[in-house]
């Protein structure tokens, strides 16, 4: 058993610095389409193989963080790769079943980890429980807003290019967590600063870069 984890944690390492790389240069070439869709694509299976075995190593060390990242991250990764798909949900495209499996089965993933949040509160693990909260609701709010999208369509017509960008570097914050929780030991901040501080930082520019996109609204 020992050296199956030692290999997931080896192929999860390699994924982890693909992924870094490869998220930086599908950012930097995100205007250069044909430049920028292998390169996603390298990103993409990167965080794939990030979330399994990020999800086999939670339970075989007892590690929660793997599992708080592995969930929260690769949603948003699958949801980004997704948004490509329903391109077309206001000229009359539906979801597809998977996409609605996606959706049910991270609400209640996020609904488990506001719960665990809460059970860990009640038994005075304050600090233990901020952690599953603020992932928990950011995703569930996610898992709302695409719900919420595919029972009442979109109100713009590059409300999918939105969806892949803003949950792409969403993704990619759940990238750059995991690298800086790992390296904790050796960086002398607060464990809360190098838990959170990606998102701090990054969900800016992310707001940013979504108002630069010029979307038409759909009348209805």
């Amino acid at each position: 058993m020992e050296l199956i984890i030692r290999v997931a944690i080896i192929i999860h390492i390699i994924a982890g610095i693909g992924a870094l790389v490869s998220g930086a240069i599908a950012f930097a070439l995100r205007k250069n389409t044909p430049k920028h869709k292998p390169v996603g694509k390298i990103y993409f299976w990167c965080m794939t193989v990030i979330f399994v075995t990020g999800i086999f190593l939670s339970f075989a060390r007892g590690l929660l963080f793997f599992f708080y990242i592995a969930v929260f991250t690769y949603y948003s990764t699958i949801i980004a790769y997704r948004s490509l798909k329903l391109r077309n949900l206001h000229n009359g495209q539906k979801p597809f079943k998977i996409d609605w499996f996606i959706e049910i089965v991270a609400a209640l993933t996020f609904i488990g980890l506001i719960t665990f949040s809460i059970t860990l509160y009640l038994k005075h693990h304050n600090a233990g429980a901020i952690i599953p909260l603020v992932f928990g609701c950011i995703g569930l709010w996610g898992s709302y807003t695409n719900i919420k999208l595919f029972l009442n369509g979109p109100k713009e017509t590059l409300y999918w290019y939105k969806k892949h960008i803003g949950n792409m570097m969403g993704s990619y914050i759940g990238g750059v967590t995991a690298f800086l929780v790992n390296q904790m030991e050796y960086i002398p901040l607060n464990p809360i600063i190098l838990w959170l501080g990606p998102t701090v930082i990054i969900v800016p520019a992310i707001v940013m870069e979504l108002k630069k996109v010029k979307s038409v609204p759909i009348e209805k």
